[in-house]
Order: C-alpha cells, then sequence, then structure tokens
C-alpha cells in the first residue's frame, strides 16, 4: 500500500480543478466550479468541484469523490494508477508498494503496453530523422508540415523493412506478446518471430490528454505494393483495440487541441489526420478528427463535456456529405450545439456551399485559403440552417434529390429525443424549405420505425404523452412485474413482424441485457429497471419473461425485425459483471425519467401562466420546489391535491 502521508501529500499538491479541467469544461460558480457531467449523460451542468474541499459531486447521478476518485472512474484505473500518475505529474516521489500478484499483473500490463507505445513513438521519430527516414520527411515537405508541427504532433517514419522495430523491441526486452495486442508488430505465419505492421508510413501517435501514447494511427507515403491477391493495401493502419486503445472514444488531435477548445468555446470537427495537422499549423488550434471511422456518439460526448459547441468542417464530396449528415445526427442526438462550415467553392474567395468535389479544409489552406477558411468557420451555420439553405436548395430541380433530401431531414430530425423541440424544429424545417408540415413529419416517422438507428421515437408516431412516465392513458402501469402481458401486434409465427417506432436506447439496451443474461430477470435491479421503462412494448416483453417466456420468442412478436436482431446480437454475453451493468442502465433511466418529469413541469407552469390560472401556477411552483429538495412527502400531498382538483386534472396528469 501507499502509505498514508504519501496519499495526503498527493491529495494536497494535485489542483482538483486542473485535473479535472483536463476532461470536463467547468466555470466558475461562487466558491466553486460547475460542469457537464462526465458519468452520465445530461443538459444542463449538476456536476460541481470544490476546490477548497478537495471533492466533485454530481447532484445528477449522485456520484461523488476526491481526485483519485475522478480518475479512477473516468479512465477505469486502479487506485495505486491513478496515485502514482497524480503523483508523478505534481513532482511527489512514490516509495514502491506490495500488490496482490492479480492486481499487479493486470496493471503491469497496461503500465508496459503504454511503455511498448513510448518506445516505438521514440523509434518512429528517431527513424524520420535518419537517412531511411527520407520518404516520410519528403511527404511531411509535400503536405507543408513545418519541423515544430511534426515535433507537437510527434510525427515519425516506419521504414520500409519487414523487422526494424521488431528487432528494436526485442533488444529492448519488449514483451513481444503485449507488441503483438498493441498492433505494433505481428506474427511470422510459417518462418516464425514477428513482422513490423507498419512499413514505409508516416506514423500519427494517437496522445490522449494528460501524455500517454495510446496507440497509432499510420498513413502509406510510397508507391502501395499490391498484395498477392492483387488487392491494394490501406490507406491508413490504425491501432487494434486493446485494454489502452478504444476507437470509438478517441478523438486524433484531442491532445493538442483541448486548450484552444475550452479557449475558443468550440471545436472544429475534420475528417482525418493530416486534416488536423495542417490546420493546426494554419492556426486552427481548436481541430480534431475521428479515427478512421464515422463519429461515435462517445466522442460526442467527450467533446461536449469540454466545449460548448462543435463546428463540422468534412470535406465537399459526395462521402464528406454523408459524413456531415452523419455527424449532425450525432450530435442533434447528444443535445450538442452543432454548426456547419459553409465553405467556398473550389478556385474562389469566397461564398457559400459546400467545398467543390474532391477539395478538402486541407487543399484549401495550402493553395493559401486560410484566411477564407477561418472566416467560413467563424460564420458557420446552425446544423438545422445548414440542412435547409445549403442542402435543399440544391435539390429543388430535381425530384430525386428531394427525395433523399427529405429522408436525410426525417434521420435528423428523428434524433431529437425532445418532443416539443421536435416540433418546433419540423415547423422550421418545413417553412425553409416550403413544403407542408405533413410531409416532413411523415419522413421523421418512417425514419424513428427504420431500424435500431440509435433508438430514438420518431416524430408524430414518438408515443402517447402519459409514456413518458411508464403509465397507460387510465395512469397506470400495463403490467406489474409478474404479471403474464398479452402480445401486442400479431401473434408468434403470424408472418408480418410488428412495425413502429425503434424503443429508446437506454431501455432497449437493458432488453439487450437481460436476453444475453436470463438470470437477472425477477431480480430486484431488473424489477427496478422495469419500472422505468416506457415504452410499452419493451414493459409487455418483461412481464412476459418474467413469468417464464423467452426473449427469443417475444422480440419477433413485439419488434420490428432489424431491432429484434439487435436484441439477439449478444452485445452483453460476455459482459463480466451484468448485474453491475443493469444497476448502471437503471441509474441512466432514472436520471432520463428525473429530467423528463422537469420538462413537463415547466411546461404545465408555462400553461397555467397563460391560461392565467394562479392557483394551479402557485401549487405547480410548490411542486417544482418541493421536487428540487428531494421533499418526497410534500411532493406526493402536492400531486394528490392537483389530482382532486377537477379544473387541473389535465395538468395534473402532466406532473405525475
Amino acid at each position: 500500500m501507499i502509505p498514508d502521508d504519501v496519499i495526503t501529500q498527493i491529495r494536497d499538491a494535485a489542483d482538483i480543478v486542473a485535473v479535472i479541467g483536463q476532461h470536463v469544461q467547468l466555470r466558475k460558480a461562487g466558491r466553486n466550479w460547475k460542469g457537464l457531467c462526465p458519468f452520465h449523460g445530461e443538459k444542463t451542468p449538476s456536476f460541481n468541484v470544490s476546490a477548497d474541499k478537495g471533492f466533485f459531486h454530481c447532484f445528477g447521478c449522485a456520484k461523488h469523490g476526491d481526485v483519485f476518485t475522478f480518475i479512477m472512474e473516468l479512465e477505469g484505473k486502479s487506485f495505486v494508477e491513478a496515485a502514482e500518475g497524480l503523483a508523478n505529474r505534481f513532482g511527489i516521489v512514490v516509495p514502491r508498494i506490495e500488490e496482490p500478484p492479480e492486481v499487479r499483473r493486470a496493471r503491469g500490463e497496461r503500465v508496459a503496453m503504454l511503455d511498448i507505445n513510448r518506445i516505438a513513438t521514440a523509434f518512429y521519430r528517431d527513424m524520420l530523422l535518419d537517412p531511411r527516414g527520407e520518404p516520410g520527411r519528403a511527404y511531411l515537405a509535400k503536405r507543408g508540415v513545418a519541423a515544430e508541427v511534426a515535433e507537437k504532433f510527434q510525427l515519425g517514419y516506419a521504414p520500409a523493412e519487414w523487422s526494424v522495430l521488431a528487432d528494436h523491441l526485442k533488444a529492448k526486452n519488449v514483451d513481444m506478446e503485449l507488441a503483438v495486442r498493441v498492433g505494433l508488430v505481428a506474427h511470422r505465419p510459417r518462418s516464425g518471430g514477428y513482422y513490423d505492421r507498419n512499413r514505409d508510413r508516416l506514423v500519427c501517435p494517437v496522445i490522449v490528454p494528460g501524455g500517454e501514447i495510446v496507440g497509432f494511427s499510420s498513413r502509406i507515403v510510397g508507391v502501395p505494393k499490391p498484395a498477392e491477391d492483387g488487392s491494394e493495401p490501406p490507406k491508413y493502419i490504425n491501432s487494434p483495440e486493446s485494454v489502452v486503445y478504444k476507437k470509438s472514444k478517441l478523438l486524433f488531435g484531442l491532445a493538442q487541441a483541448r486548450e484552444a477548445m475550452q479557449a475558443q468555446k468550440r471545436a472544429v470537427l475534420v475528417e482525418g489526420n493530416f486534416d488536423v495537422i495542417t490546420l493546426h499549423q494554419a492556426g486552427f488550434a481548436e481541430v480534431i478528427a475521428p479515427l478512421g471511422t464515422a463519429l461515435t456518439i462517445e466522442q460526442v460526448s467527450v467533446l461536449k463535456r469540454l466545449t460548448e459547441k462543435i463546428v463540422l468542417l468534412y470535406d465537399g464530396d459526395r462521402a464528406g456529405y454523408k459524413a456531415t449528415m452523419h455527424a449532425l445526427q450525432m450530435c442533434v442526438e447528444a443535445d450538442v450545439e452543432v454548426l456547419v462550415a459553409r465553405r467556398p467553392g473550389h478556385g474562389k474567395s469566397g461564398g457559400a456551399g459546400m467545398l467543390a468535389d474532391g477539395v478538402d479544409p486541407d487543399s484549401l489552406v495550402a493553395g493559401g485559403g486560410a484566411e477564407v477558411l477561418r472566416e467560413s468557420v467563424d460564420r458557420a451555420m446552425g446544423g438545422i440552417e445548414f440542412f435547409a439553405f445549403e442542402v435543399w436548395a440544391k435539390a429543388r430541380g430535381n425530384a430525386d434529390a428531394r427525395a433523399r433530401a427529405l429522408e436525410d431531414a426525417g434521420r435528423l430530425l428523428a434524433k431529437v429525443a425532445n418532443q416539443v423541440k421536435r416540433d418546433l424544429l419540423l415547423h422550421t424545417l418545413a417553412t425553409a424549405l416550403g413544403v407542408d408540415m405533413a410531409v416532413v413529419r411523415s419522413a421523421v416517422a418512417r425514419a424513428g420505425s427504420a431500424g435500431p438507428a440509435n433508438g430514438r421515437p420518431g416524430g408524430s408516431t414518438g408515443g402517447q404523452p402519459n409514456a413518458v412516465h411508464g403509465q397507460n392513458s387510465a395512469g397506470q402501469h400495463p403490467h406489474a412485474p409478474g404479471e403474464r402481458s398479452e402480445p401486442e401486434g400479431p401473434a408468434s409465427g403470424a408472418g408480418t413482424p410488428p412495425s413502429g417506432p425503434a424503443p429508446i436506447t437506454d431501455e432497449l439496451e437493458v432488453i439487450m441485457l437481460l436476453a444475453d443474461h436470463p438470470s437477472l430477470i425477477a431480480t430486484a435491479e431488473a424489477d427496478k429497471a422495469f419500472w422505468l421503462l416506457t415504452d410499452t412494448r419493451l414493459q409487455a416483453m418483461y412481464s412476459a419473461a418474467r413469468a417464464g417466456q423467452s426473449f427469443h420468442e417475444l422480440v419477433a412478436v413485439h419488434l420490428p425485425s432489424a431491432i429484434a436482431e439487435q436484441v439477439l446480437s449478444g452485445k452483453y454475453a460476455e459482459a463480466k459483471d451484468p448485474r453491475a451493468s443493469l444497476v448502471a442502465m437503471t441509474r441512466n433511466l432514472e436520471v432520463r425519467k428525473t429530467e423528463v418529469g422537469r420538462n413537463e413541469l415547466k411546461k404545465s407552469l408555462a400553461d397555467a401562466g397563460r391560461s392565467n390560472n394562479r392557483e394551479l401556477a402557485r401549487k405547480l411552483a410548490q411542486l417544482a420546489v418541493a421536487e428540487r429538495k428531494g421533499d418526497h412527502e410534500l411532493v406526493a400531498q402536492i400531486k394528490e391535491s392537483l389530482a382532486s382538483d377537477e379544473t387541473t386534472s389535465s395538468p395534473g396528469k402532466q406532473v405525475d
């Protein structure tokens, strides 16, 4: 164990605001600091950090602790790893400690992987300066990358030789099997030994805030040599998933862009590594990119914690347009402000519209258009406005293009979980497009029922008003745990699978977990989750499963085929602690229910104000205060009063 006096020394030296500020955008709030909680999804800040007391607390999910707890929870480290990392950062020497063998083994493996990545990075950087690194230097010169920018991103070069890195790692007494797992080398299938995965490539280390190198993204620089089957090698090779490398959660350039993102209050998202590097050199220090995949909701969540808005700056070709639409959907679903830079056409000094086909931000900057691009980013328009005035304008004269644009609009708005906000956007988009609102609403409804597109109810088919509280029209839960439910829709084996909007993602994940771990059904944790479900199909499925039916039989009865396949995909079959996963999912459902209740209460208050019903407004205001204070007895009394008052029976249903 680490001696108590050393732990105290680390805690006293570690600036909790600075440590948490690397991961969360914090704002001063009196003596404390506030930001969006990194441990659960939320729209308004409830995460508080006290510099004086040295602890954090979230009033939304009740997560709390000190600087050690924060690092352990967020980065998945043990206490010892968190303490040693903080000690190293703040210049404190930690004496050697004794640990249980299994803890030491797991911790040692992660540390060893990071150390292998560090050794490889140093090797690649040396090779870039070596005579063998001429192809890498020539490529950087061609892209106009200066030496100081190459240093900032720790760029290196992997020689074209087959085992130069493998030999170097052996000479450093590296565990070669760990080197295989982090994706630097691979087994020789015939002769034995190892060969380098990166050859004749410009190597870009993936660095996380705090300085650790968790992986690599390498780009081929020479003339690609076809494989034996005639196929071309991939342009980029990215590290495989490992203990230290989770591609869906990482962003290239985040460590270099974090401070600029917080200062500029925005993140500029581009498609590729070299877009990031070139734009940083041109003064766009807040630029980042996904790592070879489409933008994920996890990456958006990371950015949401660190900055206020995301500006999309993708290429102007068809692939860039598709990437823009996908990113818009992810940002809308995460409820983060998203803008799209209106970019000049190729060879022009200004004007609106996407870049010409094949022209990317990197090329524009290289051609002397940095100031034009800066103006475009500064004047980026809202995501919905971009769609209405840019995409639709280009589709006006073509019926097929208009149909595709409406489908894109439907997919975009189907991601908006808040019904009121969705209706406002429906009206805005219909007005801007010059089409009937019913046409746009129909497109949203189709998108919402098209399958597991991240599971948000779509359009006017998004459920009954009381569904958000898990009630039917009579104000009662359709089926309590243990009651056998009657199938909704066609009976099993009736042929046509049921249709309808996709369930909310958080609720569907609970059913997916229970389908993979039926032993959790009828436990206290599962029953608690049941009472938080708002989708009547999922409620009925759980009730039937609790009564002895199999989810494998139930999904075909209650869900569209695409969603049924998702439930039975085995996503959680290998979960190490499914019960803990269920508890975490239930906590998320509780948070969402609280947010929905607050929104309904705000709406009821606004309605009471518009109708000049002062008595109702007074009671609703009392209810809001009682809920905020957590006075459950007073909340129950006020709700009972609202329910018994005939003049307020309709608003009373909304707040229940």
